[in-house]
C-alpha cells in the first residue's frame, strides 16, 4: 500500500508491506524490516536491526504527531489536490473510504460486472460500519485494497470502467 505524507513543505511517498510476520517500509528505494507492537493505544515498540526502540503517535484530523528517540516529527496527511496525481485515477471511476478505518468486508473482485449504488466494500470506523458504493455501474477494474487493511481517508478501494 502506498502511503504519503507532508513533512514540512516536503512529500514523502512510502510504500507498506505487512505480513504476519513483520512490517517493511520502501522508502527512496530502501526497505527498512521492523516489527511493530502496540503497547496501547498511541503507544509502540519498534524492533529493527538497530535495536528497541518506543514511540508514541497521534493524530489530529490531518496533523499526525511521532515521537522517537526524544525527537518529535511532525506529519501532515496531504489533501486531495496535493496528492501524488500518479496514484490515482478519475475520482468519479473510484470507490473511496470516506474515513480512516479497518475494510472488513469485500463484495466483488476484479472482472465483476457492478450496478451503480451496489455495495463494493464495507469499511468499520468508529465502530460503525460504512458501506461503499459503486459510483457507476461498469466492470471493476482495479481492487487497491484488502479485507483486514486499515485504510485512511480517500484511500481508493476499487477502479471502476465502463462496460465495453
Amino acid at each position: 500500500m502506498i502511503r504519503e505524507f507532508m513533512h514540512g513543505e516536503e512529500k514523502i511517498a512510502f510504500h507498506l508491506d505487512i505480513s504476519g510476520d513483520g512490517s517493511a517500509v520502501v522508502l527512496k528505494d530502501q526497505r527498512h524490516e521492523m516489527l511493530v507492537q502496540e503497547l496501547e493505544a498511541g503507544r509502540f515498540v519498534i524492533l529493527n536491526s538497530q535495536g528497541r526502540r518506543l514511540a508514541r503517535a497521534t493524530r489530529h484530523r490531518d496533523q499526525i504527531w511521532v515521537w522517537l528517540d526524544g525527537r518529535t516529527f511532525e506529519f501532515r496527511v496531504p489533501g486531495e489536490d496535493e496528492a501524488d496525481t500518479a496514484h490515482r485515477a478519475d475520482a468519479g471511476n473510484e470507490v473511496r473510504a470516506p474515513m480512516p478505518g479497518l475494510l472488513v468486508k469485500l463484495f466483488v473482485g476484479e472482472g465483476e460486472t457492478v450496478e451503480q449504488g451496489q455495495v463494493v466494500a464495507v469499511v468499520e470506523a468508529m465502530k460503525m460500519e460504512h458501506s461503499l458504493r459503486a459510483p457507476k455501474a461498469g466492470v471493476v477494474a482495479n481492487i487497491t485494497a484488502t479485507v483486514g487493511e486499515t485504510v485512511d481517508a480517500g484511500a481508493v478501494i476499487a477502479s471502476i470502467e465502463a462496460e465495453a
